[in-house]
């Protein structure tokens, strides 16, 4: 999972988490020193401790092992909540470092769900309110079979607008509608990473 700051990353991943039967999770931070520690919450506590409206809440790779039905059996996969990205330099060098090991695990994975705030596309009235940084990360997405934008804050009527000026101006993009907060569009994402596992 990546993309700028406040977009709803984190609680994307703890309502797709509670979406495929989770209520309870054990999370796994790794630092960008290197180190790692686990904790274990329940699905309210996730979303009161780990997501919020600041910037920067996220300031490591937060990870969640989750089971998809398959045949069967079960595929295991871990969901990676990454630290928001930002156009330029980084003032502060805990947030610069959290970001480089959001890259370095972007170049990694198998599958992106690159999520961008549809709301901001549509009070923008263009693709600045994407910048630099969410092209980039679209173009090496496309390269990937994995990739999927999930243009989230569709419930709302600037995202369903801005929704529809990202399928305009960038054809071809894997795009999918969804609202991170009330869980619309998770079974096509679901759908997307069954293929995959």
């Amino acid at each position: 999972m990546i993309g700028r700051t406040n977009v709803g990353k984190t609680i994307f991943c703890i309502n797709f988490a509670e979406f495929l039967g989770l209520q309870r999770m054990e999370v796994y931070f790794q630092l960008p020193d290197g180190t790692t520690r686990q904790r274990k919450l329940d699905v309210v506590s996730a979303r009161h401790e780990l997501s919020g409206v600041g910037m920067h809440k996220t300031r490591s790779l937060q990870s969640i092992s989750l089971d998809l039905p398959r045949g069967k059996g079960t595929r295991q996969f871990k969901l990676t909540d990454s630290t928001g990205l930002a156009d330029g330099i980084h003032p502060d060098l805990e947030m610069r470092e959290a970001m480089a090991q959001t890259l370095q695990e972007l170049r990694h994975a198998d599958c992106i769900l690159h999520l961008v705030d549809a709301r901001e596309v549509q009070k923008a009235g263009s693709l600045d309110a994407l910048g630099d940084l969410d092209l980039q990360i679209a173009e090496l997405g496309q390269r990937k079979t994995g990739y999927l934008c999930l243009a989230n804050k569709c419930d709302l009527p600037e995202g369903k607008s801005g929704f529809r000026l990202l399928q305009k101006e960038l054809k071809g993009l894997k795009l999918l509608p969804i609202s991170a907060l009330y869980r619309q569009g998770f079974r096509e994402v679901k759908e997307h990473v069954y293929r995959l596992v």
